[in-house]
């Protein structure tokens, strides 16, 4: 993966978060750049991990988008899971 990738990548972390801000606003992250960073890295081991559907500048988009996906979501699910995981005083 080269510099190509990398744009690719952030694309799709991108698309991931503004698409997520429309469907579910609630569990999205507040920061942006979280946001995008999680989605990026969630692309990233999405890409390498799996071989699946067609691949642009080394990256296997679908997978990507599968991987930036769940990045995102857990990022917005990690508030309600320390919640529930603490215990009330």
């Amino acid at each position: 993966m080269g510099i190509k990738g990398f744009f690719l990548l952030v694309a799709i972390a991108v698309l991931i978060r503004f698409a997520g801000n429309r469907l579910v606003p609630v569990i999205m992250p507040v920061g942006w750049k979280k946001t995008i960073a999680a989605g990026w890295v969630g692309g990233l081991i999405g890409s390498l991990s799996w071989q699946f559907g067609p691949q642009v500048a080394g990256v296997n988009v679908v997978m990507a988008f599968v991987g930036s996906g769940l990045g995102v979501i857990f990022l917005g699910l990690f508030p309600f899971i320390k919640i529930l995981l603490t215990k009330p005083p």
